[in-house]
């Protein structure tokens, strides 16, 4: 009796499914601690938190990490990145946006994920390409070219189809799937904000003519070149990311 009891118990065991523990990323927890703290008073409504430097090295945590907290704070409404200033607190008893709702990848990992994928199609490309790759390439840098600002619709529909026209040129549908994916979360409020602090006025100008020598390798069936400038046009941005402005 005892061994038939025993048998059940472990049977009923092996049935229970426990539920799956989602990852949450380092900016995440910390946006999440920092929110604990301003709602327990800590931080009150109207007082500036402490520089990036010095809350990195409270935390033990790289600016970097910090500086995606803060702005995605920023982009919660709980407090405001005075450039200058510093990091004023807005308000509290509010949690940071839904991890889900923007996939809880930082735009740093995101621009690092394309320096890797679209190096390497940019390689691909300058190996597979047609005439109507080039001519839908040339049509994007042509829209690209035309806006007024880095902020008008056409200007970000000009830089994505230019990456996503390489993808496709690589041969393989798989990378126009990847990089698409990839390009989506420019769209995300965290990532644009980045791009709003930390990417200087001159990048559009720096764009178009990273840009050109892209295409002008691509079109030359230069792999190697091709790889090289992708990765440094990327660079530029990630290092703009990583860098940050002044502290804050």
């Amino acid at each position: 009796m005892k061994r038939a009891t025993r048998s059940r118990a472990e049977n009923d065991g092996q049935q229970v499914r426990l539920p799956q523990i989602e990852p949450v990323r380092l900016y995440r927890q910390i946006a999440d601690l920092l929110n604990t703290r301003i709602d327990q008073g800590l931080f009150p409504v109207g007082t500036f938190l402490p520089a990036e430097r010095e809350l990195a090295e409270q935390l033990g945590v790289s600016r970097t990490s910090v500086r995606e907290a803060l702005i995605a704070l920023e982009v919660s409404g709980q407090v405001s990145i005075r450039p200058g200033h510093g990091v004023q607190v807005l308000s509290g008893s509010q949690p940071p946006a839904n991890p889900s709702s923007q996939g809880d990848i930082g735009p740093i990992q995101i621009m690092e994920a394309r320096r890797h994928v679209e190096a390497r199609t940019a390689e691909l490309a300058a190996i597979n390409h047609t005439s109507e790759n080039l001519d839908r390439m040339r049509q994007a840098m042509a829209l690209q070219a035309e806006a007024a600002s880095a902020k008008a619709p056409h200007y970000r529909e000009g830089d994505r189809n230019f990456h996503i026209e390489i993808a496709k040129a690589s041969g393989n549908p798989a990378y126009e799937v990847l990089v698409a994916s990839l390009w989506e979360y420019r769209t995300k409020p965290l990532f644009q904000r980045f791009e709003e602090l930390l990417v200087g006025p001159d990048r559009p100008k720096k764009t178009a003519l990273e840009h050109q020598k892209i295409f002008d390798a691509i079109a030359a069936r230069d792999g190697q070149a091709a790889t090289r400038l992708m990765r440094a046009h990327i660079d530029e941005v990630l290092k703009a990311f990583i860098k940050g402005g002044s502290d804050h």
